[in-house]
């Protein structure tokens, strides 16, 4: 039976071309997916790192152990600030031989990067650090440059730091390191600047060490790191990591997407061939095989195009991962230098799953060829055969699928609405959308094309003509062939359907998403008359807070962000939530915050204003256990919640520890909210308070500039992300579609031959052709904003519930754009082997066998 399946791939090649270069597609997507994803796994050599020339590390343990509810075994999770390391452990590894302590801190020079930071000179060389002109900094008013210029020996340089600006003269410079921009301070100014320890480089023996570490608290207090593990000290070490981290999840949706994206093409075009090779089939039944030797024989078949089309693949997926990795690169996800290696396993992978694909996606047509019965061979012609058992599968499977995403909508929507601000609870919740749209477009097509044609037939009604003389012959011939032709109709309509349906359910939503968190800005900022921001800085520094609380008559709330973190899942997970502090008189003067039980009045030490989707539901006056950001473990009050969900802040506090102040010295603020007295002269005011804030690192905004830099970052950030999610995705659906158009509209030589033999003009079939697939593209867009509108629709319930009237965003552009795509994609690829196939023919290929092959 293989020697069988192997010369019938070799014969009839052409049958099998839709399905090899659909699923070599789907592997080469899935093998470039699953590249990158592994070249994200684990942080590559960055080269000289801040503590490469320290043999032995000790940092603070970022740990804290975490018991959950009902018990079971202890679970390390990581805090979000770094604790500084103790005074009594500090003294002990000191006494197994020198130690240099490190000391860094927010330091910015005035055209400083963002990321600058300050360093205690005796720690620069630790990381490599060499003078290449100048000296070491000898006075408290001295420093060195990491990377600057000889010339800038002995000038005046402005910086700011965490309390606000200073000034000091250039004693040297050093050369550029990639690991960090760095402005080197004498040892005992850095320690002020930043009194806690953040990491201890030590210079006895690495057991030593480890013992004077365990005796003065061991593992939950502090790490010691030899070799490699050293980088985990470093914080470009983590951004790195972070980074890579962060594009795990899209591209991992991407390829699972691709994956389930691939088994439904494949098993489409699949179907497609064996429908087109159903009298071949049926002679073969004629002549005595049975029903399992045809399934058989299908079933190798996919083997047979399976190996090739995943060998050819994977060879594509390599070829592939390269400008993959350069894509990711210059849209600044990953960091500059990352570089995707082909690993065999990697392609094995990919390989593996693409022959799987093919034997999974054949599985529905090896027994619909098993069903094909002798007496078909001796059809005159081939014709459409949709059984209604058929049309009720595809019904039942698309209304289940559908009506589950609905009712998973609905019950998110009016019970936890909180899921619908979160993008993945939002993409779980559309993709059973898509697929049931995807399942119901093969049914669904015929009624949106007489949808589409109602119009034409209504004219023609009033004129008095038959519905098929309304637009004319080319119009009626198009029409009807688009809903006789099942087969035909749902290969076109379907991809179409995939494309702009996830498209818009995933933009939509995502934007809706995105525009609810801005609107729960634009509502807090409601009262507010100006707003001060960072200018390129991290944040605002406590002198800038002070001249802006200083100026006559304005109410300043000054927000500084820290972390609450709190048990989840019933207890059995510890995660950090965004927190913020500010002084809750100013708060409720300035800010408007939606409370809807208790009072901001009562917000004050040891107690807390939460969102009400905090986890477990606190009532007002109850105690919560919640560990502040450097894990340190705090019962606090609820003093009020808020009714909104999709903020940004979920906690309020105004506890001065909740505040990062360990390494690194205080927090800077990031937003300082102002209100004007009424009758205030606002544009004086707005004057004196750009001259308090000026060389701070500071600018004036309106709310409105505030909401709009909001828009602006988060529908960027979303874009990237999507961009990966889609790109793949979207790519390979239209690859389908013109596979498909080819596949049909090369098979349709016997109809195309009978137009002309009715009179048609060759202009006419190929002008009946392209109407035909238009309208069959027009009405898989029509059934995709459909599903959009259903997805957006569920999203944009749940987030009016959690922040009030919000815009709800429908990418009409993105849609019409890839609509318009696959119709630029689908007419060349239905006209031309049209046009092909009409080539010398005058109407009497009829009569000369036109139906087989060319």
């Amino acid at each position: 039976m293989l020697s069988l399946a192997l010369a019938s791939v070799r014969l009839r090649w052409a049958s099998f071309v839709g399905s090899f270069v659909a699923l070599a597609c789907g592997v080469a997507l899935l093998a470039t997916s699953l590249l990158v994803i592994s070249a994200t796994v684990g942080v590559p050599d960055q080269g000289r790192q801040r503590f490469s020339e320290a043999p032995v590390l000790v940092i603070a343990d970022l740990n804290v152990d975490f018991t959950p509810a009902g018990g079971g075994d202890v679970q390390p999770t990581q805090v979000p600030a770094q604790p500084g390391l103790p005074a009594g452990l500090l003294a002990a590894v000191a006494a197994t031989g020198r130690t240099v302590e490190d000391h860094t801190f927010y330091a910015q020079l005035a055209d400083g990067p963002r990321d600058q930071v300050g360093r205690a000179w005796s720690s620069a060389a630790l990381g490599g650090y060499r003078l290449t002109a100048g000296t070491a900094p000898a006075t408290d008013d001295q420093v060195v440059l990491g990377g600057g210029r000889p010339e800038q020996i002995g000038r005046s340089v402005r910086f700011v730091t965490a309390d606000g600006p200073h000034t000091a003269t250039v004693s040297g410079v050093t050369g550029a390191e990639a690991f960090e921009h760095a402005v080197f301070f004498t040892d005992a100014r850095a320690a002020r600047f930043s009194p806690a320890v953040g990491a201890l480089a030590a210079f006895g023996p690495a057991d030593a060490v480890r013992r004077a570490v365990e005796a003065n608290g061991g593992a939950g207090v502090a790490r010691v790191l030899t070799g490699a593990e050293r980088a985990q000290a470093d914080p470009h070490h983590a951004e790195v990591a972070a980074r890579l981290d962060g594009v795990q999840t899209p591209l991992g949706l991407s390829a699972a997407v691709s994956g389930g994206t691939a088994v439904f093409v494949v098993g489409g075009t699949f179907a497609l061939s064996i429908a087109q090779r159903r009298r071949e089939l049926a002679l073969l039944r004629l002549i005595g095989a049975t029903r399992r030797q045809l399934r058989a024989l299908v079933l190798r078949e996919a083997l047979v195009v399976g190996v090739l089309a995943s060998a050819a693949g994977c060879a594509l997926g390599a070829v592939g991962a390269a400008p993959a990795g350069r894509w990711l690169v210059d849209h600044d996800l990953v960091p500059d230098g990352f570089t995707v290696p082909v690993t065999g396993w990697g392609l094995l992978v990919a390989g593996a799953i693409g022959l799987l694909t093919a034997l999974t996606g054949v599985l529905s047509s090896a027994v619909k060829a098993g069903l094909i019965s002798p007496g078909e061979a001796l059809a005159e012609a081939d014709a459409e055969r949709t059984s209604r058992a058929a049309l009720a599968f595809r019904w039942a499977s698309g209304l289940l699928v559908l009506g589950g995403g609905i009712a998973a909508l609905a019950l998110t929507a009016r019970g936890w609405p909180d899921a619908a601000a979160s993008v993945a609870d939002a993409l779980a919740l559309l993709l059973p959308i898509v697929a049931g749209c995807v399942l119901l477009a093969a049914v669904l097509a015929g009624p949106a094309i007489r949808l589409l044609t109602a119009l034409p037939a209504l004219v023609a009604r009033l004129r008095g003509r038959s519905v098929e003389d309304g637009g004319g012959i080319v119009w009626a011939t198009a029409r009807q062939s688009a809903l006789t032709a099942f087969r035909r109709t749902a290969a076109t309509t379907t991809p179409v359907v995939l494309i702009v349906a996830f498209a818009g359910c995933l933009v939509g939503s995502i934007d809706t998403i995105d525009r609810a968190q801005v609107t729960e800005t634009r509502t807090q900022l409601s009262a507010a008359d100006l707003v001060v921001v960072p200018a390129g800085t991290p944040g605002l520094s406590r002198t800038v807070a002070d001249r802006v609380r200083a100026v006559p008559g304005v109410r300043a709330a000054v927000i500084t962000p820290t972390s609450l973190m709190a048990a989840v899942d019933d207890g059995q997970a510890l995660v950090p939530f965004r927190a913020a502090t500010a002084d809750p008189a100013a708060l409720a003067a300035v800010d408007r915050l939606p409370v809807v039980a208790g009072s901001l009045a009562d917000l004050g030490p040891g107690s807390v204003v939460l969102s009400r989707t905090w986890p477990g539901s606190p009532a007002v006056g109850a105690r919560i256990a919640v560990r502040l950001a450097d894990g340190t473990p705090r019962e606090l009050r609820v003093a009020a919640l808020l009714g909104t969900g999709a903020e940004a802040v979920q906690a309020w506090v105004t506890d001065p520890d909740a505040v990062t102040s360990g390494v690194g010295g205080p927090a800077l603020a990031e937003r300082i909210d102002l209100r004007l007295p009424p009758g205030a002269d606002r544009a004086q005011a707005a004057a004196a308070l750009r001259t308090a804030v000026d060389g701070l690192g500071a600018r004036l905004e309106t709310p409105e500039q505030v909401w709009s830099a909001a828009t602006d970052s988060t529908a960027r950030d979303s874009w990237n992300a999507l961009l990966m999610i889609l790109g793949l995705a979207i790519g390979y659906a239209v690859i389908t579609l013109a596979n498909s158009l080819v596949m049909t509209t090369g098979d349709r030589r016997r109809e195309l031959s009978l137009l002309r033999l009715a009179g048609a003009t060759r202009g006419q079939v190929l002008r009946t052709v392209a109407v035909e697939t238009l309208l069959c593209v027009t009405a898989g867009a029509l059934l995709g904003g459909l599903g959009t509108a259903i997805s957006v629709g569920g999203s944009w319930t749940a987030l009016t519930a959690l922040v009030g009237p919000t815009p709800v965003l429908v990418p009409w552009t993105v849609m019409g754009v890839l609509a318009a795509c696959c119709a630029a994609v689908a007419l060349p690829a239905a006209v031309l082997p049209a046009a092909l196939a009409l080539r010398g023919r005058d109407g009497g290929g009829i009569l000369h066998g036109a139906a087989g092959p060319a």
